[in-house]
């Protein structure tokens, strides 16, 4: 992938701004897309206390977890490791990984390369947030058939529950 660097220009976004979607039962805000970096994706995530995502692995993408509140659960491979704020953990592509926020207050920092893959991802499991706020709960569970088809048309593979279900 050649990256042109001449088409790069400078990005500013508030906590009120960035495109934002109910996923699963969180709200993901996009702060950066591929298209504004030229090489990654940044996602926040406020989730309530227990929102899990399911065991998956990503065909082509590095996918960064960065606490910036609360406590959140990181599962990469057979290792389970509990982050508190400023925490960090990397999951390169072909590792499973999951992670359940711990705390009401747990917000993630999603820094995925290249990361066009999950922009798509998240749009079609979710939809455009009604209010910038974390979604009321899901009224049924997610189809796991459903999302298995939607994670392997953007490259990734889901490989089990979510931790804890």
């Amino acid at each position: 992938m050649s990256l042109d660097l001449s088409a790069l220009h400078p990005l500013t976004r508030t906590t009120a701004e960035g495109e934002a979607l109910w996923v699963l039962g969180g709200l993901f805000t996009y702060k950066a897309v591929n298209a504004e970096t030229g090489a990654y994706l940044a996602c926040e995530v406020q989730a309530p206390q227990g929102f899990a995502i399911p065991v998956h692995f990503h065909e082509d993408e590095e996918e960064g977890f960065y606490v910036a509140r609360g406590e959140v659960t990181i599962f990469l491979g057979d290792e389970e490791v509990r982050l508190s704020a400023g925490g960090f953990a990397l999951a390169p592509h072909g590792v499973p990984h999951a992670f359940r926020c711990e705390t009401p207050d747990a917000t993630l920092l999603l820094l995925i390369t290249p990361g066009s893959k999950h922009e798509a991802l998240f749009r079609e499991l979710g939809e455009p947030a009604a209010e910038r706020v974390v979604p009321p709960p899901p009224t049924e569970p997610p189809d796991p058939a459903a999302m298995g088809q939607i994670a392997a048309r953007n490259g990734t593979q889901i490989v089990g529950p979510p931790p804890g279900a």
